[in-house]
């Protein structure tokens, strides 16, 4: 057994591939750490599982860490489950001899889950940075690290600059569709009840150390890039002030970010528009707007696409609608409203995805009226998919089919950034 850590991208999803940031990170952070990083990119290999054991087998680092990007695609048509896959290259992996540490957003979300699912041997529950740092310091001296390691605990650098391109190859990704991705912060602080990262703790990098890594990745050739957080505009201050810091470093770049309809601001979109802003998807569901104790209204969508407009940005929304105990006038009420304001795309859902520890997951389980509406029974113990649906997607196609602004999704091998191109 070699000092080498083993890094392993699962994710084998290309409609289209994203680049595993997560990993970038994490194998930045150790090997200014000290420690020799061998990066296994799966994404575009004929035999994942035959790769990673190869690879394992050759290599026999100290331990191997997995990145799990997401559980599922979170849509129903066409749904893809994803842990089946990962679980077979982590034994693979472990088949060799090899310590597995799992993370990424899809493991934080569910880590008890997701580590039994998978047969992983230990996990990172958020943030990984530091703590990667620490396990590794750990196995090397023998020790047993803690199974599940919180990340939120442990923190991050704020001024942390990862090396980019780290160990991938950027230009497969473009000329698949790829886009570059980096975030300036983790967790969420919303309170949308089905949502898995609702509620998360929220640590912001540094904007100086973001516009670093920016610039840096524009120096080599690299323009087009996509936020990775959440929501980009979870605290409006830090906002305005990464845009600004990176809209006075002229990069001259273009980029794509998740928002939600409030807080903004006049000074936020036009800061973001000098900073290279096209595009915006908006996260809204057919509820929020609808109910007097929402964190948003009707009205703060009506200002958000009002800005998006004034200042030349493109708009995606993303919706999700037919809620549970939600009525069929609120479903019909939103899609009024967007029909009068119209976004540049409506992409609409009407599945609910029921992740386990989300009130919707606790609020569902036990009812026997609402049994008929889900694909299986919520249950604790269980990850494999369940959906809520009580709004049948032929009635939401009826309501939609007369305008091209909506699209009902699940049936599109395309993200809604892409069809605002």
């Amino acid at each position: 057994m070699t000092d080498t850590i083993l890094l392993i991208n699962p994710n084998t999803r290309r409609e289209p591939p994203v680049i595993p940031l997560g990993l970038e990170i994490v194998g930045s952070a150790l090997e200014r750490a000290g420690h020799n990083i061998e990066m296994l990119d799966l994404c575009f290999v004929s035999d994942p599982v035959g790769a990673a054991a190869e690879t394992a087998r050759r290599v026999r680092p100290l331990f191997a860490g997995v990145t799990v990007r997401n559980v599922d695609s979170a849509i129903f048509d066409n749904n893809e489950y994803f842990i089946p896959g990962i679980a077979e290259i982590v034994q693979a992996v472990r088949n060799e001899g090899t310590a597995i540490v799992l993370g990424g957003a899809g493991f934080s979300a569910m880590p008890e889950l997701v580590l039994k699912e998978t047969g992983a041997d230990f996990g990172i529950s958020g943030p990984a940075e530091k703590a990667i740092v620490d396990f590794a310091d750990a196995m090397k001296s023998g020790a047993t690290p803690e199974k599940i390691i919180d990340g939120f605990r442990t923190g991050i650098d704020p001024a942390f600059v990862p090396d980019r391109p780290f160990k991938i190859d950027y230009q497969r990704y473009i000329a698949n569709r790829g886009i570059i991705g980096f975030n300036t912060q983790y967790g969420c602080a919303g309170r949308c009840e089905y949502c898995i990262e609702a509620g998360t703790k929220v640590i912001h990098r540094e904007p100086a150390a973001v516009v670093r890594e920016i610039t840096g990745l524009r120096e080599l050739g690299f323009r087009d890039f996509h936020l990775c957080d959440c929501e980009f505009n979870l605290k409006l201050d830090f906002s305005e002030r990464f845009a600004g810091e990176l809209a006075a470093a002229e990069p001259d770049i273009s980029w794509v970010a998740y928002m939600k309809p409030a807080p903004v601001s006049e000074r936020l979109f036009s800061l973001m528009k000098k900073s290279g802003v096209i595009a915006i998807t908006l996260s809204v569901d057919s509820v929020a707007p609808n109910s007097p104790d929402s964190a948003y209204s009707f009205d703060d969508v009506t200002r958000f696409i009002r800005l998006c407009r004034e200042n030349d940005i493109k708009l995606a929304v993303d919706l999700l609608t037919g809620l549970p105990g939600e009525p069929v006038e609120s479903t019909v009420k939103t899609l009024d409203f967007f029909r009068k304001n119209r976004p540049d795309t409506v992409g609409a859902s009407c599945h609910v995805r029921v992740y386990p520890g989300t009130k919707t997951h606790s609020a569902l389980a036990g009812r026997d009226d609402m049994a008929p509406f889900l694909t299986r029974p919520p249950d604790d113990s269980l990850l494999d998919p369940v959906f809520y649906n009580h709004l049948p997607t032929r009635r939401l196609k009826e309501m939609t089919a007369d305008d091209p602004l909506f699209k009902i999704e699940g049936f599109e091998n395309s993200s809604n950034y892409e069809r605002l191109k």
